[in-house]
């Protein structure tokens, strides 16, 4: 009988692997966008040495300004699905033997998971159109007013604490389970992040991913509002004062053809990927407090 996982993990540098250089930039990378964990995307592609150091070097002076706020803002407000929300979870966890301190302590990390989500896909939309050579900020002739070049405040928000994401490898089966019929849901590579933190409390994910996920899964109605809110960002990064990241022949004599192209299709799935995952945890907010809710910063600067 084989021992192997039911689910594995797809190649990545997770933070606690991170060491050295790479360890200081997922901590300057936690401070400076002032969220709780360093998304999939960054650690798929810490793999290739050369790309995320430079990318993050362009883009860090852009993203940390309050016009970087200012999409991913305009991001989140757009991510509803339209129609009507899921039931409240709520009854059923308390039912379940939830106490009200748990399930705030729940409400509060998809609010900082709503938060990062569109951070993080104006940081993937920035490094993704440099990387093409496409205008991905500098380009206009235009500069940022005073309030919008100001740079935020670094560290993590008062009261977040940098998450712990499950390790789906050494996960009990019902997790891995659950795990991989979300994945397979969405067409997804892997677990995403924000899953491997609500994996915290399955019992919750189960229902959530049956009630709120599974029945939008590759709908036209979730795959437009994925698409637009992939726009605003594309549209948004034109105005940062400089080149969000990095073009690939920039960095041909430090990287193979191969490495290349292995970059350029992780860009490509993780733009996609951060904009279903924001348009996911903002829909498992919204069932227990509606929309507007949902969409606010709960984190203003």
């Amino acid at each position: 009988m084989s021992n192997r996982p039911i689910l594995k993990n797809f190649p990545q540098v997770d933070h606690h692997r991170a060491s050295g250089k790479l360890g200081e930039l997922y901590n300057d990378v936690h401070d400076t966008l002032r969220l709780p964990w360093v998304a999939f995307g960054i650690r798929v592609l810490s793999q290739f040495e050369h790309f995320v150091p430079a990318a993050w070097e362009a883009l860090k002076p852009q993203i940390s300004t309050r016009y970087a706020e200012e999409g991913a803002d305009k991001v989140r407000e757009a991510a509803i699905i339209p129609g009507p929300a899921t039931a409240d979870p709520t009854p059923t966890l308390l039912a379940n033997g939830w106490s009200e301190e748990r399930i705030a302590t729940l409400k509060a990390t998809l609010d900082a998971l709503n938060y990062g989500n569109p951070k993080y896909l104006i940081l993937i939309t920035a490094w993704n159109e440099a990387w093409h050579g496409r205008d991905a900020g500098g380009r206009t002739g235009g500069r940022l007013d005073s309030v919008q070049s100001e740079q935020i405040p670094c560290g993590l928000p008062q009261g977040v604490e940098k998450f712990h994401l499950i390790d789906p490898e050494a996960a009990d089966e019902q997790v891995q389970c659950l795990l991989r019929d979300i994945r397979d849901a969405f067409l997804h590579h892997g677990p995403a992040s924000d899953y491997r933190v609500l994996a915290a409390w399955p019992d919750y994910l189960e229902i959530a991913f049956r009630d709120a996920l599974k029945p939008v899964a590759l709908t036209t109605e979730f795959e437009q509002a994925t698409s637009r809110i992939r726009k605003i960002a594309r549209e948004h990064i034109r105005g940062f004062d400089g080149a969000g990241g990095v073009a690939w022949r920039d960095l041909v004599d430090r990287m193979t053809p191969e490495q290349i192209a292995g970059v350029t299709g992780l860009l490509f799935m993780n733009n996609r990927f951060i904009a279903d995952m924001t348009v996911s945890i903002i829909r498992l907010k919204q069932a227990f407090s509606g929309a507007e809710d949902a969409t606010v910063n709960k984190f203003p600067v």
